[in-house]
């Protein structure tokens, strides 16, 4: 297993739709605040402040993490921040074989939609 946000595939996407990142920095002047990376065809973002993405998550892709400028200690910032939201499109989910949990029923139990109301014929 490798680092997380080091270079990978995200096997289980649907082919046919595209990951979603959004990428919030508040950082400090002087810090790098990192990179989005799409290893082919080489596409480098820089995820300064406010940046939204859409990409095949089935190419691989990665990030790095926010760099202090040599001799900061980052610790002594308790306001910095990332913040990274990714919005997968699973397969399964988006197949319609999913069955969908549409509300509570009495007994702690579960009502669900089946596949069947939600393929299409």
């Amino acid at each position: 297993m490798g680092t997380f946000g080091g270079p990978h595939r995200d096997t289980k996407d649907n082919a046919g739709y595209f990951t979603h990142m959004m990428a919030m920095s508040d950082l400090p002047s002087g810090y790098d605040s990192g990179r989005f990376f799409i290893l082919f065809p080489g596409i480098f973002v820089s995820l300064d402040e406010f940046v939204c993405i859409n990409f095949s998550g089935l190419r691989m892709h990665g990030g790095t993490p926010p760099i202090a400028p040599e001799g900061a200690d980052p610790i002594e910032l308790e306001w910095a921040v990332r913040f990274v939201e990714i919005w997968y499109p699973p397969a399964r989910q988006t197949s319609g074989d999913q069955r969908y949990a549409l509300g509570g029923m009495p007994n702690n139990t579960t009502f669900f939609i089946p596949p069947e109301f939600t393929k299409p014929v």
